[in-house]
């Protein structure tokens, strides 16, 4: 329980508790358990004191002193918190959900199984501090600094880090599923078996991650507001980005075998979606890397050169042509440069011609349309019916 005249002296204000704390060096607050939330508390010193199981929630602590002090079980929810200094601190299963942390110093700062979902981190000081288990959900770190940082087995899902710097950070098992990374920098970042599934990395910069048995599907390379280009590999999706947007890169890679498949089509919707995941599903079955453009996405410049080049790297193409508008442009394009990938169209219909090209030449490289009615026909049937066909033409090129 926390000590009643110490509590009272600093209900007195900032200015008389930081006085009493001046003259006072060598006494230890505290402060356990008292009730101080929406208290304005800006600029107090509270280095070293005892907070344990104390509820700041809505309170004002900007530019406070809480270095070495010990905040575990504490409710910071909502409270305002940037400038703060917590280095050092003990903040063990603390609730700082929602708490705006702009700027806050909480270096090497223990934050084991704490609550920070939906907390504002911009550009917050975490390097070397341990947040095993922390749910970090929806959380808001942009710009922030987490060098050294021990985020093993975290939830940070749907969190913003994009331009973080995450420099030898430890991410084993951590949850990133749908957090924002662009920008972000990536060195020596371990994130063996973490869900990085569909991450938006435009903009990244990794070096000798560790990945090893990192769930990385879908993750988006393309910036915003263009259409998505998704990889299933945070290494290679650097080198495709760069590939596609460094004309002098893209001329000295040789012609080589390999396992990028190019994926065309309109998957915007949550119907056309599923249909994408079997189509990705199937390809990795067969240890394959589906490269996914997204021609539903709406974009205010031609991406034909785009597509050229993804193709150029593609052992072969799939295409759904089902609500594709504009695709017929985008292959009658291919038409008159691919001589060496196969373009395996599908389509959802039951009836009726589906005419791709309207001068209606034939294309070699272009095989038979394959039709399925539902998800369910196309779970079944895609890899005999498209995959190993296409498979075995691609195949026979390379000989």
């Amino acid at each position: 329980m926390a000590n009643e005249q110490q509590l009272a002296l600093l209900k007195k204000g900032v200015n008389v508790w930081n006085e009493w704390r001046e003259k006072n060096p060598e006494t230890r607050p505290d402060l356990s358990e008292a009730e101080l939330q929406q208290e304005d508390l800006g600029g107090v010193n509270l280095m070293e004191a005892d907070l344990r199981s104390c509820d700041l929630s809505g309170a004002n602590l900007m530019g406070a002193t809480l270095r070495f002090s010990d905040l575990s079980g504490a409710n910071l929810s909502q409270a305002y918190l940037s400038n703060a200094d917590f280095s050092e601190a003990n903040l063990c299963e603390a609730n700082l959900s929602e708490a705006y942390l702009f700027e806050a110093n909480l270096s090497r700062v223990n934050l084991n199984g704490a609550d920070l979902q939906w907390a504002y981190l911009g550009q917050a000081d975490l390097s070397g501090t341990y947040a095993i288990e922390a749910n970090l959900s929806e959380a808001d770190l942009r710009g922030a600094y987490l060098l050294g940082t021990n985020l093993s087995d975290a939830n940070l899902r749907g969190a913003n880090l994009s331009g973080a710097d995450l420099q030898a950070a430890d991410l084993r098992r951590a949850n990133l599923d749908k957090v924002n990374l662009m920008g972000a920098r990536l060195l020596k970042t371990n994130f063996e078996d973490a869900n990085l599934t569909g991450c938006s990395i435009y903009g990244i910069s990794c070096w000798d991650l560790n990945l090893q048995g990192a769930k990385q599907s879908n993750l988006e390379i393309a910036p915003p507001g263009e259409p998505a280009i998704a990889v299933d590999n945070l290494e290679v999706a650097q080198f495709i980005y760069l590939l596609l947007n460094h004309k002098k890169i893209r001329q000295i890679v040789n012609t080589f075998p390999s396992e990028v498949v190019l994926v065309l089509g309109n998957f915007t919707s949550a119907k056309r979606k599923d249909i994408l995941d079997v189509i990705r599903d199937r390809l990795r079955l067969r240890s394959y890397l589906p490269v996914v453009f997204d021609l539903g996405k709406p974009a205010d410049r031609d991406f034909t050169e785009t597509i050229s080049c993804l193709a150029n790297m593609a052992r072969f193409i799939i295409v759904d042509l089902t609500d594709a508008n504009g695709i017929s442009q985008q292959l009658q394009h291919l038409a008159f440069q691919q001589k060496r990938v196969f373009v395996q169209p599908l389509v959802q219909a039951t009836s009726g011609e589906c005419l791709i090209f309207e001068d209606g030449q034939p294309y070699p490289w272009l095989l038979q349309t394959y039709r399925y009615r539902d998800l369910e026909e196309l779970t079944v049937s895609l890899e005999d019916k498209a995959l190993a066909i296409v498979e075995a033409k691609a195949r026979e090129l390379m000989k």
